[in-house]
């Protein structure tokens, strides 16, 4: 029996890839400023109303080469049952005179303000699948559809069980939430594309980083992705440990693959669906597939089958 180990482009069994939250422009530029010429790619996470540029073609240029995520309209949180929140009969009457022990209404039925770091949105089941659908048509329109997966909560990982399922019969590839798990150190795809999360964060972000570039080959492909705010370089003024990372771990195409978030679970997919019968391995998928056979190199092309 031959033995065969599936690889990334590149013949690596490793990847690297991020996931930004907000779309804050001005800081999203420092950042790709930074990991743009080290070849390190990945997906933003953006919110709607998008209201930096005027034109959805700037949208696009600014974003161009990345996968971009839908983080919801207006950054809301669903409703939870560990949220208890006293709601007033009022408008929200402005950041400055609200009472931050109350949550008020707004202009749109069933979306209120709460006070939680900052004052944001809360809405009720329909309200927030309507506001996620909102958010996705938006982000499609700017982006084009191909360009836009996944969907990210908002605010950390969200307990709502009924939203959850409906965000995963709305058809979305893989629901993110914002915990770091740099606890987790086997660096494995992750198994639940529904509840994924990053393996590091800008402050422990070229730690856990040294332990992956050094894991050893078990034979599996290997995933890191660090997130999950350009902001927050900015707020602990470490802009340093990314520029850092970009010089350690960049413009390494001979021991990882940069690449989105999307197209690693593309990739994953297009693995898993070959077969190998006798002699001979099939890849039905529309992407070419990488191997190491008995130690060969070979590229299993999409849509063929090779006699091994």
């Amino acid at each position: 029996m031959q033995k065969i180990l599936f690889r990334f482009p590149g013949f690596v069994r490793k990847t690297i890839t991020f996931t930004i939250d907000d779309g804050n422009v001005p800081l999203d530029q420092k950042f790709i400023a930074i990991t743009k010429p080290a070849g390190i790619r990945g997906t933003f996470n953006l919110c709607t109303p998008l209201g930096f540029f005027d034109t959805a073609d700037d949208y696009r240029k600014f974003y161009e080469g990345y996968d971009i995520g839908n983080h919801c309209r207006y950054h809301a949180y669903p409703f939870t049952e560990d949220r208890e929140v006293i709601l007033k009969d009022e408008l929200f009457p402005g950041n400055e005179t609200a009472d931050k022990a109350f949550g008020y209404r707004t202009e749109e039925p069933d979306l209120y303000r709460i006070y939680t770091y900052a004052w944001t949105y809360l809405a009720g089941d329909d309200k927030y699948m309507e506001l996620v659908d909102d958010c996705q048509k938006e982000l499609e329109s700017v982006f084009g559809k191909e360009h836009v997966h996944g969907y990210i909560w908002p605010c950390g990982q969200q307990r709502n069980p009924a939203v959850f399922r409906r965000l995963i019969d709305y058809g979305f590839q893989s629901v993110r939430g914002v915990r770091c798990s740099k606890n987790s150190t086997n660096f494995a795809i992750p198994e639940d594309r529904m509840c994924w999360t990053y393996n590091a964060d800008n402050m422990c972000l070229n730690e856990v980083a040294e332990l992956f570039d050094s894991y050893p080959d078990d034979g599996g492909l290997k995933f890191f992705c660090f997130g999950v705010h350009s902001h927050d370089f900015e707020n602990a003024h470490n802009w340093d440990v990314l520029e850092t990372f970009a010089a350690r771990y960049g413009n390494r195409p001979q021991d990882f693959w940069y690449s989105t978030v999307h197209e690693v679970f593309d990739y994953e997919d297009a693995v898993r669906a070959v077969r190998i019968t006798g002699s001979s391995i099939t890849n039905p998928s529309s992407l070419d597939v990488y191997a190491k056979i008995d130690g060969e190199k070979i590229v299993i092309p999409a849509g063929e089958t090779l006699n091994l």
